[in-house]
């Protein structure tokens, strides 16, 4: 029904040889259009485990519009974060979007992410996320409120002549 409503949706639902629910994916045609004509073209992705009677982990992929709020792309559930799961989903999205020129993709370096990014967008860009690098620092180094400072300026800059300054101070 969702496709039939927004011709141009891509759903997908893949079940194992005795019928039994594995993955899920939908990317609304809206999306679609949205990210391929407005977006920037950085990706954010990262599962979340999913609670209550029907566990499982839900795959998102999100960008951030111009005015640096959320848009989201495309969902997805599965029944862990393995690597044949996030391929399958990084595959579906692929579909979705095709190949993108510089496209950036954002995550938290998961072994079986990067497998997945690696083999089904290989002419990307794949970079880990500012917030779990900073949780990491701060797990290493302790709590220092000047630590955490230089290093969300770092993060923040856009040239890389600011960054090489920043990473000085840090």
């Amino acid at each position: 029904m969702l496709e039939q409503a927004n011709p141009g949706t891509i759903i997908d639902l893949h079940t194992d040889s005795s019928n039994r629910f594995m993955f899920m994916f939908f990317c609304l045609r809206a999306y679609i259009d949205g990210f391929l004509s407005l977006i920037r073209p950085v990706i954010a992705i990262d599962g979340m485990f999913l609670k209550g009677p029907h566990r499982g982990v839900l795959f998102v992929a999100m960008c951030m519009d111009g005015n640096d709020q959320i848009f989201p792309l495309a969902f997805g559930v599965g029944d862990l974060e393995t690597n044949e799961a996030w391929e399958w989903f990084l595959t579906r999205l692929h579909t979705a979007v095709g190949e993108v020129n510089d496209l950036v993709i954002v995550s938290n370096k998961k072994d079986s992410i990067m497998a997945g990014v690696k083999k089904v967008f290989p002419n990307s860009f794949h970079v880990a996320c500012a917030v779990r690098l900073e949780q990491n620092m701060v797990g290493h180094y302790g709590r220092n409120k000047a630590l955490k400072q230089y290093f969300r300026r770092a993060a923040k800059v856009h040239r890389e002549s600011q960054f090489l300054q920043c990473m000085e101070e840090l």
